[in-house]
């Protein structure tokens, strides 16, 4: 199982409300799959 802490930074406040609900999909689709690459690679490292 993978264990890695990530500091996550947001600039700005991201409000997603407008978008449809696929868009919103897609954005917390992406969102995990980047932080699950960054997280593997770090534990690479």
């Amino acid at each position: 199982m993978l264990n890695t802490k990530l500091e996550v930074i947001s600039v700005g406040t991201p409000d997603i409300s407008n978008l449809q609900d696929s868009e919103q999909r897609l954005f917390f689709e992406t969102l995990y799959v980047k932080v699950l690459e960054l997280a593997k690679d770090k534990k690479k490292n």
